[in-house]
């Protein structure tokens, strides 16, 4: 089944880009809808719906997150992390564990397929940095005080 599940289910992060704020929370979601794939093993069709169980985000700087909460975009985010110290070549890996059931073509019974598989997918490397900020009388001198 694991070849079947080529794409695991997508790793989106917020911000998008190639720098995150450290100090702000890094959002993190993916695709928890069931996977319906269809093969042919010996002449006979059958049906696999493959779904998502848990998800095991990996964030790159040691620590790791599992939960069964596929998270969601801004504004209504539920899986978060936050750094805590500058880095560059940040990669977050997420790994999907899966269940699934299988249906042979003509029959009704539904049967569930033994033990779970895994897909793992990363995201593109990004840099932590920290914003400074510096404060200067400029706009009151531009403004003449």
């Amino acid at each position: 089944m694991s070849t079947l599940l080529v794409g695991g289910s997508g790793l989106v992060r917020q911000p998008p880009g190639d720098q995150v704020i450290v100090t702000m929370d890094l959002i993190v979601y993916t695709n928890p809808s069931p996977r319906t794939l269809t093969t042919t093993i010996a002449g006979t069709t059958v049906t696999v719906v493959a779904t998502p169980i848990s998800y095991t985000w990996s964030w790159g700087d040691g620590t790791s997150t599992t939960t069964t909460d596929p998270g969601r975009p801004y504004p209504h985010q539920s899986v978060v992390h936050r750094y805590h110290k500058r880095e560059t070549d940040v990669v977050v890996s997420l790994t999907t564990t899966w269940a699934a059931t299988y249906t042979i073509d003509g029959q009704s019974t539904t049967r569930p397929v033994t033990g779970t598989i895994t897909t793992t997918e990363t995201s593109t490397p990004f840099t932590l940095i920290r914003l400074t900020s510096i404060l200067t009388d400029d706009a009151e001198e531009a403004m003449g005080h």
